[in-house]
């Protein structure tokens, strides 16, 4: 009988072993690096957001770092740092033009591009393993959106009228979310490709305009411009996993 339950206790304490290293099998930490498109989605943004008078976004491309750490297997947290070049929409400087100087029949003359830096935190949920896996996360943070400088001619009072609109920054609250669908390589080491959202809500204030007509002496106005910047970053990548 001795012998019997001196069994049974080796036997339950090598279960215990297997199982608590079956529950730790799994990645903890995770390094994502990629890089690729950026895709306007100005239309969701102006839905989440209500009605501007002009998005500026469009495509461009992008840029970013997702750590994770997983204390269990399948949730986790993310962290995610994003860098956006973009260029500028022509229609989105006609609409700025035409309702904040009331400039008539717009034409851009020059226009830059605009660039946009997040960091953003949130739950992260994982699915499969290092060969095959899929990770999705909710994320929110603060943005820094450098806008453009761009040039406008048009007509004002049946005179010709120049409008040069100089870049500014702003800083604001921003929301995302995103997932990564990894393939293993060797070891820890991933193939990724990501696709990640990012919307953010601003407003540029006293923004400096130089505006030029012959009947008139060049002014500076100053005017406070709202955007909402809506962004999907669709790269690839590796993925470091340990």
């Amino acid at each position: 009988m001795v012998r019997f339950w001196g069994l049974v206790l080796i036997l339950s304490g090598l279960a215990a072993t297997t199982a608590t290293a079956q529950d730790d099998d799994y990645d903890r930490f995770s390094l994502n690096i990629a890089g690729g498109k950026s895709l306007s989605v100005r239309q969701l943004a102006t839905k989440v957001f209500g009605e501007t008078r002009g998005e500026l976004a469009d495509d461009g491309i992008g840029a970013q770092i997702i750590a994770a750490y997983y204390p269990t297997r399948r949730l986790g947290l993310a962290a995610r740092l994003s860098y956006n070049q973009n260029r500028t929409r022509e229609e989105g400087i006609k609409l700025i033009a035409s309702g904040n100087y009331g400039v008539v029949n717009p034409v851009v003359e020059s226009s830059e591009d605009w660039n946009a830096l997040s960091a953003m935190i949130g739950p992260s949920l994982r699915l499969g393993g290092r060969r095959l896996g899929l990770e999705g996360r909710v994320l929110f943070g603060y943005a820094s959106v450098n806008s453009p400088t761009f040039v406008t001619t048009g007509s004002y009072q049946n005179y010709a009228i120049r409008v040069q609109t100089k870049t500014q920054n702003a800083r604001d609250w921003a929301y995302g979310a995103g997932a990564t669908l990894n393939l293993g390589l060797i070891g820890g080491l991933s193939l990724v490709v990501n696709a990640d959202a990012t919307l953010i809500s601003t407003t540029f204030k006293n923004v400096n305009n130089q505006i030029t007509t012959p009947a008139f002496p060049a002014v500076n106005q100053l005017v406070d411009i709202e955007q909402h910047v809506g962004v999907l970053n669709v790269t690839g990548g590796l993925r470091f996993a340990f």
